[in-house]
């Protein structure tokens, strides 16, 4: 665990610093989800005009100084968390060498997708663990909010923040499905977060009477935005986490009846509240609508053909913005409601092979630190699982909140490394735990074992 090392002369001050910071962590967490760009533009900002969100902006400057100045000493930091270390400098690096190949668009998208995440993880990690299951609360709560704005959208068919694709075309009078997207940016956005907070659910170890009803709320909430891919991926992962509980329970004979329970409601219930909202309600239309091959599968087939109209340089070195939107046109992807829909190949075509597999080293080992610090099995599911519905879509190659989101969801779920959900309950200690009177020093050790002879004596006489 990243913690603060506190010197008696400025342990304080440091607490403060930590605190301070993971506060302005949380701020900024809480603008990515009440003010994402699609509410911005309903007030009338025109993100084309601001470069950066107003959280990444937020974090680049607190979390700079969290990271030469901050509670963790620098070179604590890059002991501890290398490949925290690593990323956050090498994003910068690999910003740059992608503006010198390919120009400056998109430029942004490194700072706002992949370097705002790794200083966020600066930001939050060095706070309490009753400050991060505090996070996790507050994550939940917004969660569980824009999944009940997303149903009455669903209901009444009508979008409070329209995603505009299209400056003259709103999502909702284009020839496509509705999707409820909430206060997210993009309904795939919404899956993917929704299902960020499922795991999470679990890690918080709640009682089944809480738990159980968050979890179907979620569930409801990926049938209602629609997204087919984090649906599959979350629903497959739920059931291989809960076998291999069930399995390790049995062979360590240690398995719980509230777990045995869950498993059986689950099992009842589940398949029931999905038929339900399946056939008598339109919350899950898009995703029994699209179970074939549509048109967003047709463009990933269609997107492969890219890399037959590179040259030996955009091999390279990567191939500008320009030049890939003419390919695009080419191949007939060129539409604003079509695009590449994997962010792999966005960032191999941005990057080049040489670029491309620095990107590989340092994003891999950037993963497996934060579901390491997570401490937890469903901190490794929840970045799998991420990984795999980001691969679907190209929400990593442009700017996005999703790694944002995935760090503070792993820090949150920290928290909860070896808690006790009831801190009234005193384990019970042996004999020998038990605390005694302090040890005889000096020349009373010696009178010491013949005074506890007599006095064991006169106490069997007693009895």
């Amino acid at each position: 665990m990243l913690q603060p090392r506190l010197p008696p002369t400025s342990g304080r001050g440091r607490i403060r610093g930590a605190t301070a910071l993971f506060w302005l962590g949380v701020s900024a967490v809480l603008l990515q989800f009440v003010f994402p760009y699609v509410v911005l533009q309903l007030m009338g900002v025109d993100p084309e005009t601001i470069k950066l969100h107003p959280a990444t902006v937020l974090v680049v400057i607190f979390g700079t100084y969290a990271l030469f100045a901050g509670p963790v000493p620098f070179h604590q930091l890059c002991r501890e968390s290398p490949g925290l270390v690593l990323f956050v400098f090498a994003i910068p690096v690999l910003n740059a060498y992608s503006i010198y190949f390919t120009g400056i668009s998109g430029a942004a998208q490194y700072v706002e997708t992949y370097w705002s995440a790794g200083l966020l993880a600066l930001m939050l990690a060095p706070a309490s663990p009753a400050q991060k299951r505090l996070l996790a609360k507050i994550l939940v709560t917004l969660c569980v909010i824009n999944v009940l704005i997303a149903l009455y959208e669903s209901f009444t068919t009508t979008n409070w923040f329209p995603l505009v694709i299209d400056p003259d075309l709103k999502m909702t009078d284009m020839d496509i499905d509705f999707r409820a997207n909430a206060f997210y940016n993009h309904p795939l956005t919404a899956s993917l977060i929704t299902s960020m907070a499922i795991f999470l659910l679990f890690a918080m170890r709640m009682k089944l009477v809480v738990r159980a009803p968050v979890l179907g709320i979620f569930i409801i909430g990926l049938l209602a935005f629609g997204g087919r891919t984090a649906l599959g991926v979350t629903l497959l992962a739920c059931v291989v986490m809960a076998t291999y509980v069930l399995l390790a329970g049995i062979i360590n004979r240690n398995l719980k009846l509230e777990f045995v329970v869950a498993i059986g409601l689950a099992a009842i219930i589940l398949p029931v509240l999905v038929g339900i909202i399946v056939t008598q309600t339109s919350i899950a239309d898009r995703i029994i609508d699209t179970l074939y091959f549509d048109d967003s599968a047709e463009a990933r087939m269609t997107q492969w053909a890219v890399f037959g109209h590179l040259t030996l340089n955009n091999w390279l070195f990567g191939i500008s913005h320009d030049d890939l939107n003419v390919i695009k046109y080419q191949i007939g992807l060129g539409g604003k409601e079509t695009d590449i829909e994997n962010f792999w190949f966005l960032m191999m075509l941005n990057l080049g092979a040489i670029g491309f597999a620095a990107f590989l080293a340092v994003f891999g080992t950037f993963l497996f630190h934060i579901a390491r610090y997570s401490r937890s099995i469903y901190g490794w599911l929840l970045v799998i699982a991420s990984l795999v519905i980001d691969s679907g879509s190209n929400s990593l190659g442009v700017k996005t909140a999703d790694l944002f989101c995935e760090v503070a969801f792993l820090v949150a779920m920290s928290g909860y490394a070896g808690y006790a959900p009831n801190p009234n309950i005193v384990p019970v200690r042996t004999r020998s735990q038990l605390p005694g009177p302090p040890r005889p020093q000096g020349a009373l050790a010696i009178a010491a074992p013949a005074k506890s002879r007599e006095l064991r004596r006169l106490g069997s006489r007693a009895v």
